[in-house]
């Protein structure tokens, strides 16, 4: 039987009217039962706490900032309140599917020596109504690294270093990688939505100076992987979406598979995107 450990599902949000009813339903709608989903808005200048307070579920837990922190001070404030034995990372437009959270605590209570675990997952590119699916296990530069809003850890007292620029992969590839390994489950349980106004966090946060550029090596050391990954990481600055979309199934994806939104939503009926 699986454990009924608790998990602390943390979000902070911003300005997500338009996704956040999907977001945190997908949470509410796990298998996995036991669960608290806090939620810190950063100052939100639109309807999302409103939103969120419509939602009438006691595992709820809303907080207010009365200005905007940052992701990941935000992340680090939730992990303060956070009283589940087991952490989940959630974006607050990102997707799960139903079986996410009960797939990880399986895997996280049949092998101790991890301490955290990940999945794969489908890049939806909400302007041309495509999904992208990874079919070979993620990857990015070096180990220890899965898509953040899959993440899912062991509730130790970890905190993310908020002054870096690579501040999820910092967290991921450094602080949880010293204290355990961490595991890609290659079954797609979420989805990333690739937003049309571009404005993912992933779009901004690498800034082309000589601080950020020496950080980016030190978390993912030197190599062809690293090479290649940080090149995809200025490209992605500067490329529209669309060709994004085209260059990453052409090329650096193209043995993946495309999936028109209509198809997939017929596919997967129990998916609200």
């Amino acid at each position: 039987m699986i454990s009924n450990k608790k998990v602390s599902v943390i979000v902070v949000t911003y300005n997500a009217e338009k996704f956040i009813i999907n977001t945190i339903s997908s949470c509410l709608n796990q298998t996995y039962k036991n669960i608290e989903i806090l939620i810190l808005d950063n100052a939100s200048s639109d309807n999302t706490v409103k939103i969120i307070e419509s939602l009438k579920d006691e595992r709820i837990k809303l907080f207010k900032n009365t200005e905007n922190v940052g992701p990941y001070k935000g992340l680090n404030f939730l992990l303060e309140k956070a009283e589940g034995e087991y952490v989940a990372i959630q974006d607050h437009d990102d997707i799960w599917f139903p079986e996410k959270i009960e797939k990880q605590i399986k895997f996280m209570e049949e092998n101790p020596e991890f301490i955290a675990c990940g999945t794969n997952n489908y890049n939806f590119y909400e302007g041309s109504d495509i999904l992208i699916l990874n079919k070979k296990p993620f990857a990015s530069a070096g180990k220890n690294y899965v898509p953040h809003s899959s993440l899912l850890f062991r509730n130790k007292n970890f905190r993310y270093d908020a002054n870096k620029i690579l501040s999820d992969e910092y967290f991921e590839k450094k602080t949880l990688a010293n204290a355990g390994k961490i595991f890609l489950i290659d079954e797609a349980l979420t989805i990333h939505r690739i937003r049309t106004n571009s404005r993912n966090l992933s779009k901004t946060r690498f800034k082309l100076t000589f601080n950020n550029i020496k950080e980016f090596f030190d978390i993912n050391g030197f190599g062809w992987k690293s090479f290649v990954y940080f090149i995809s990481l200025i490209f992605l600055k500067v490329l529209s979406n669309k060709v994004r979309m085209i260059m990453e199934f052409k090329i650096f994806k193209r043995k993946n598979e495309k999936i028109k939104l209509d198809d997939f939503k017929n596919r997967f009926k129990n998916i609200k995107i």
